[in-house]
């Protein structure tokens, strides 16, 4: 933010009348603080954020308090998630294309987990820090390069350190480089869109992700038996593609309802509001190890759909689904 300056009365010619001298104090001021406030909105979206760069030592850039998820930025630029986590919890988030799974283990007093590159490019200079919430900072770990799809262990010791809460975040690029916008919002519950892909979903909190890269659409999480449904529901949330020659995303509403069969759950995917389709919907997929695919028809072509659940007691589903000049993926909660 800019410096707001005192104007000086010598400033003003000396012919000039007295009265106007401090109205046009005033006016100088308020224009000074106006471009102060919307220079720095606008510069955040025109820009996109920064990928945080090196730290100076320990404490800088501290998380916020636990459970909030604004954002501050620190001295190198970036901005670094606020929330923060139990000594039980996992980290599971991605920044610039490079997915962190990261815990604590108390036995050893270590941070202990993987990045990965879930991007179609090479990411050069990845490395994590930990900011713990007695303001020590841990880290940046030594920087690597991952190729496309490559995964690297991370470890950070923690010994001697007592803390209660901690959060985290991997960092790509050299200080001050450009990290790219996330291509939409989502409308439902902890859901983000995957910073550094043109086009995915994921929940932190369920630890299950759909994108897209130059192999096709990918699904994080494994199918396994924990992740079947036990009894019917429904699932309501959103779908997020692009259609035809328009690479700008849009959204609709998405829904997931599942009854039980005589051998195993059914899943029938309904996706609505899609440019010229209207509405796709997949009917009685079966649901194994939590995993569904199946195809529809819409004016003479197929639709193909792969979906998942997951989560505590299976409390959300993610998925893509596409097909000619349709990709899309989608997403939502147990109602």
């Amino acid at each position: 933010m800019h410096e707001n300056q005192q104007a000086s009365f010598d400033a003003f010619p000396s012919t000039a009348p007295r009265r106007l001298v401090f109205p046009a104090v005033a006016l100088l001021l308020a224009f000074s603080l106006a471009a102060c406030s919307t220079g720095s909105g606008f510069g955040r979206e025109a820009g996109g954020r920064e990928a945080s760069g090196e730290h100076g030592g320990a404490g800088e850039g501290s998380e916020g308090a636990e459970g909030g998820e604004s954002a501050e930025t620190g001295p190198g630029g970036g901005e670094e998630s606020a929330t923060q986590y139990s000594l039980a919890d996992t980290y599971w988030s991605t920044r610039a294309g490079a997915r962190l799974v990261l815990n604590y283990d108390a036995a050893t007093q270590r941070f202990v987990g993987t990045v990965t590159n879930v991007t179609d490019a090479p990411l050069s200079s990845v490395r994590v820090e930990v900011h713990l919430s007695n303001g020590v900072e841990l880290g940046p770990t030594t920087p690597i390069n991952l190729a496309p799809g490559q995964t690297a262990d991370i470890v950070l010791p923690a010994t001697g350190q007592a803390f209660t809460t901690w959060g985290a975040h991997p960092e790509v690029g050299s200080p001050g480089a450009s990290e790219p916008m996330a291509t939409f919002t989502p409308g439902f519950g902890n859901w983000a869109a995957v910073n550094g892909v043109n086009l995915g979903i994921e929940n932190p909190g369920h630890q299950m992700s759909a994108w897209y890269t130059s192999q096709g659409p990918q699904i994080s999480l494994d199918a396994a038996p924990a992740h079947q449904p036990t009894h019917a529901a429904t699932w309501t949330g959103e779908w997020a593609g692009t259609y035809g020659t328009n690479s700008a995303i849009v959204t609709g509403a998405a829904s997931v309802n599942v009854a039980l069969g005589p051998n195993a759950p059914e899943a029938a995917l309904t996706l609505r509001g899609i440019p010229t389709l209207g509405t796709l919907a997949w009917d009685t997929m079966p649901v194994s190890g939590g995993r569904f695919a199946g195809s529809t028809m819409a004016n003479s072509q197929a639709y193909d759909a792969t979906g998942q659940f997951g989560g505590s007691n299976q409390a959300g589903v993610v998925g893509h689904a596409s097909g000619p000049g349709f990709q899309s993926v989608f997403y939502g909660d147990k109602t």
